[in-house]
């Protein structure tokens, strides 16, 4: 019933959102046709003059341009200009060397003054690159940010460069700082919750599979096919965050438009990019000393059984020099040091653009050599780009794109990992052992000593005898007639192949490691494992193109056509234990319980969609889309869509539309706004994220007793399952002030997901737990903010600072009520196991929640224990009371406001929320003569974190050696203390689950500080010559207690907001040089 509730609610939400967009597009359609209906079609003579903005001298040899393309005129030595165009109110274009263009709306005037700005400043009135490929972003309808490639970029792959100059646009979290790890990226929050979340990506055209949800073997390391892209060969990139409807079923959480470098004109051009840097060793939490960590060790074998006699029999704990171990227990090492070195970083690439009238061409060899800050691990990318245009007849031109990428890595286990992990191991290890053995006469030798007597590796050990290795090779061909049937209409077919391969190889050392208990296999000494993936994609989308203009102040463009995408992927997995030697790493060899497993899944899916945008006099616009998607993944028994042909179709529509303002009459005499933009739209599209094969019943093989295979049933068909509807509308504005001085972009929006991917309870006759079926209701809405202002513009001085703020809420306001959960359901949702932790997904709570205990600091005394009377039910009925030293955890009333002293599940709430209340960035650049000087600043405010990584540094439960912070812990009577006794096992759960680890995670970082200097050099050889060096994440203030506040352990909604232990971000310099030939 209140699922119906919500639903209706939000439904009526939509429909009134929908009829007010729907209103405004046909109120300026209106207009636009009564202003159509009383124009006589006539030229009109506009003169004007070009001024520099500072000096107000004229420009000579400045263009002018109508947007339309139908007129142009240039300056002459005093700055004059005479143009012809169509319209009193069309908008010119204007343009010269060494200045910014500038889009001017003439508002019948029949003379005008342009100040240009030079082009250090950003600029507004760049070509944006949407659907139908290039605009003007005045024309330009939905809301989008456009990112041109930056060529002082140091970044690795094209999300991470995403990172640092979406701002708000894009909220973008680094997943790790190993070199071309990328990021988990949300457009306008948060859409699904099981579903993935990312943005859609399209390259050049083509619709890119970034493999979100394909694992590795390496743990803390992710997948990231945008790594394969040399930032160098970028053009621009398109965030589109609303009128996406083209793109359907893919489309929900956002594209982004990535188009790379093309030939550009008949002049041959090469340039040359050298890139070297340093990174330092990152921050790490302060763990204890040799003699605080032998006090808490006697603590813990205390608390464990052991009696002081005992205890200072042991030989880490017997200080007597003479003992033949006293050495091996008498160190003080830095793990630190074992683990991590500074890391170095080169990149080289070289381009050459060119071309004759027949044919123009863009090719590219680049090379990135990357040594990580944590020993042995590196990465190398090797890349080869080749686009090309070619005018093969009069009507027909064919456009070619190769690409080659190879990566090959060494990876090391990352994260709170407790046997394999490097970097999490330099913390746990006792710091009084040495990473080397030592004879019976106390000389150190350079043999590596075996796992501890706690159970713990020798992290430096791991580093030299693990083989760990990735090896990536990616290919791709694209190719796209063009025929041109007529002036108005031309046929396209694009066609792309891609294959990408990885080899994952992955060795556990013996006797280094500790031994991993293996469920039904016991203990493995050492493992061995191997992974082989490949993905190949087949891409084919047919347009018919038409483009006309009406008459004089009406053009029409629209397009129709076909998508198909087949996407194949398959996977080999082995792995197999206990070799016996470390000189034996072949799978084939003496490795017992060999395991295989594999997948071999492929996806199709279907699309035609029809797009057309209409543009009245350069002030209305207006375009709509809608497209029908059908996918394998559908069942033939949906909900939504339509039944065609005996498949399931998705129907996702938009509807967008513009209003420049200030082309307007009665804006004639506003003089200090000179741009004014009104944006409003509503699109329906989809998610089609949802797991192979599910409308289908399959069975899974499994090995018993090592000599017979069988099979098990895995799923059971769901005819039902479809894509989950995300409803948006969107409102918002462009503006340009005094001059050209200052710019405001804002927009609001609001969403609705509907058919949610959620697990629900089979049937228990079927013999599954659950299966994935669609139900339940997800709203998202915010706002985002962005000002650009040119604070000084002088002669040889300027000044730009921009600020960005975005905003973004989600609820989830409707769950089936048969949802599944593996642990008890909680007011009507589940909870999500993640990192020790639950996130709770639940109506009338925000999406990704952590669902613990709250806590109110610890017992000092025994009476105050003994007044509050908590205690826990064991697990055979009796009661253990909490004491001095242990948490107070807060004791929930029921219903009828009565406590029961016991702390159990019933005492779980929500305690943290890992949405951000603002996001963004700052940008200042300060630019004199030849030198620039730019600064970008990220920031998060009002967004709760997991501190998983300190929860296991400061348990206080095990041998392990723990955080400086332990050395607050509650060690007598009357001790006032927010850190619990250390107790060995952790009998009353002080360690379990709360706010205790819950952190606000605001942060000002400031991200990149760049110097260029651009030589004056010119000759007949060198065009030109940039020096530049930047510094990435210089200062950080925050009040969080891990690493790095900037993190994402995931993809997945659920996973965001969690500190893993990952590879926190570190200070990195960096010297470039770039020629111009």
């Amino acid at each position: 019933m209140k699922k119906n509730i919500y639903r209706l609610r939000m439904n009526r939400i939509a429909k009134v959102t929908q009829m007010a967009v729907v209103a405004f597009c046909a109120l300026f359609l209106q207009v636009a046709l009564m202003q159509a209906a009383v124009k006589p079609s006539k030229s009109y003579s506009v003169s004007g003059i070009v001024r520099d903005a500072y000096t107000k001298q004229p420009v000579s040899a400045a263009q002018i341009k109508s947007i339309n393309g139908d007129a142009s005129a240039a300056t002459n030595e005093a700055g004059h200009f005479t143009i012809k165009v169509n319209s009193a109110k069309a908008i010119l274009i204007v343009g010269a060397y060494n200045y910014s263009s500038r889009e001017l709306a003439l508002q019948t005037a029949d003379s005008v003054v342009v100040d240009l700005y030079k082009d250090v400043f950003s600029n507004y009135s760049k070509a944006v690159e949407g659907f139908n490929g290039s605009q003007s972003n005045i024309t330009s309808i939905p809301s989008l940010k456009s990112l041109s490639g930056n060529m002082r970029s140091t970044a690795v792959s094209v999300d991470e460069y995403i990172r640092t100059e979406a701002g708000a646009d894009a909220r973008v979290i680094s997943r790790s700082a190993t070199a071309g790890m990328g990021a988990a990226m949300f457009i306008r929050g948060l859409n699904s919750l099981n579903a993935n979340a990312q943005p859609l990506f399209v390259v050049d055209g083509v619709i890119f599979n970034n493999m979100y949800d394909v694992n590795s073997i390496h743990n803390g390391f992710f997948s990231n096919p945008l790594a394969n892209i040399d930032v160098n060969d970028i053009e621009s990139i398109s965030v589109l965050k609303d009128g996406t409807s083209v793109y359907g079923s893919k489309a929900a959480n956002g594209v982004v438009i990535v188009k790379t470098k093309r030939g550009s004109n008949t002049v041959t051009k090469i340039n040359l990019n050298i890139v070297t840097g340093v990174t330092t060793a990152p921050r790490t939490t302060p763990v204890m000393n040799n003699d605080d960590y032998k006090t808490y060790l006697t603590e813990m074998l205390k608390s464990s059984g052991l009696s002081n006699a005992e205890i200072l029999q042991l030989p880490y704990l017997n200080d007597n020099p003479e003992r033949t171990t006293y050495k091996t227990y008498h160190n003080n090492t830095n793990w630190n040091d074992e683990v991590y070195q500074t890391g170095i970083s080169k990149s080289y690439s070289i381009s050459v653009n060119g071309g004759d009238e027949r044919a123009l061409y863009y090719f590219t060899l680049g090379y990135l050599g990357n040594d990580g800050v944590v020993k042995s691990t590196d990465m190398e990318r090797y890349n080869m780009r080749l686009n090309a245009d070619l005018k093969l007849a009069e009507k027909i031109a064919l456009g070619v794109n190769v690409g080659f990428s190879r990566i090959d890595r060494t990876l090391l286990d990352d994260g709170v990992e407790q046997y394999t992990s490097p970097t999490w191991l330099s913390l746990v290890k006792s710091p009084f052992l040495s990473p080397y053995n030592f004879t019976s006469t106390g000389t150190q030798t350079t043999d590596y000593t075996f796992a501890d007597i706690f159970g713990i590796g020798n992290p430096a050990a791991i580093i030299d005898k693990s083989i760990n290795t990735l090896k990536q090779n990616s290919f791709n061909v694209t190719l796209k007639p063009v025929f041109t049937i007529n002036k108005e209409f031309n046929l396209s077919e694009q066609f792309d192949y891609n294959i990408n391969k990885t080899n994952e190889d992955y060795y556990r050392p013996y006797l280094y490691t500790e031994p991993i208990f293996i469920e039904g296999y016991g203990y493995s000494e050492n493992a061995r494992m191997s992974q082989v993936m490949r993905n190949a994609a087949v891409f084919s989308e047919t347009r018919l193109n038409y483009s006309k203009k009406i008459d004089e102040y009406s053009q029409l463009t629209a397009f129709a056509g076909t998508r198909y995408v087949l996407n194949s992927f398959e996977s080999d997995y082995a792995e197999g234990h206990n070799s016996g030697s470390n000189s034996i790493v072949n799978l084939l060899g003496s490795f017992k319980n060999l395991k295989t497993d594999g997948v071999n899944n492929t996806t199709k899916s279907l699309s035609h969609f029809l797009y057309a945008d209409y543009n009245y006099d350069n002030r209305y616009f207006v375009n709509g889309a809608v497209s029908m998607d059908a996918s394998s993944r559908f069942g033939s028994e949906t909900e939504g869509g339509v039944q065609l042909f005996g498949h399931s179709w998705g129907v996702f529509p938009s509807v967008n539309a513009a209003w420049l303002m200030s082309s307007e009459k009665f804006m004639k005499n506003i003089n200090f706004i000179d741009l004014f933009k009104l944006r409003a739209g509503y699109g329906i599209t989809g998610n089609d994220n949802i797991q192979d094969y599910l409308t289908e019943v399959y069975f899974a093989s499994v090995r018993y007793n090592e000599v017979a295979n069988g099979a098990v049933l895995e799923n059971m068909a769901n005819p039902a399952i479809q894509w989950e509807t995300t409803g948006r509308a969107n409102a918002g504005f462009d503006m340009a002030m005094l001059n050209n001085r200052l710019d405001l972009s804002f927009d609001v929006f609001s969403s609705v997901t509907n058919d949610l991917l959620i697990l629900r309870q089979h049937n228990a006759i079927s013999g599954l737990k659950s299966y994935w079926s669609n139900g339940g209701q997800l709203t998202n809405k915010g706002f985002e903010l962005s000002v650009n202002a040119k604070l000084l513009a002088l002669r040889n001085l300027s000044w730009e600072l921009g600020a960005s703020i975005g905003h973004y809420s989600n609820e989830i306001t409707a769950l089936p009520e048969d949802i599944y959960s593996e642990g008890p359901l909680v007011n009507g949702g589940y909870t999500t196991s993640v990192y020790n932790a639950e996130v709770l997904s639940a109506v009338g709570n925000p999406a990704g929640v952590f669902y613990g205990y709250k806590t109110a600091g610890v017992f000092a005394t025994k009476e105050q224990a003994e007044q509050a009377d908590l205690k826990i039910m064991n697990n055979d009925g009796s009661f253990s009371s909490f004491g001095a030293g242990d948490v107070i955890f807060e004791d929930v009333a029921d219903a009828n406001g009565v406590k029961d002293h016991i702390i159990n599940e019933q005492d779980k709430q929500v305690i943290g929320n890992p949405n951000p209340d603002l996001y963004g960035s700052v940008t200042s650049k300060f630019t004199y003569k030849n030198i620039s000087l730019s600064a970008l600043f990220t920031y998060s405010y009002g967004n709760d974190v997991y501190n998983y990584h300190r929860s296991q540094l400061e348990a206080g439960t095990n041998y392990n050696n723990q955080s400086a912070a332990m050395l607050n812990r509650w060690t007598s009577e009357g001790q006032q203390t927010l850190q619990p006794k250390a107790v060995f096992g952790d009998p009353m759960g002080n360690g379990r689950f709360s706010d205790r680890w819950i952190e606000d995670g605001s942060y000002l970082r400031l991200k990149t500080l760049t110097a260029s200097y651009e030589l004056p050099i010119k000759s007949n050889f060198i065009e030109g010559v940039n020096l530049w060096i930047s510094a990435n994440n210089l200062f950080t203030l925050t009040n969080y207690l891990g690493n790095d506040p900037e993190f994402s352990a995931g993809n997945s909604v659920l996973f965001q907001g969690v500190d893993a232990g990952l590879l926190p971000m570190s200070r990195s310099y960096y010297l470039g040089i770039k020629l111009n030939l």
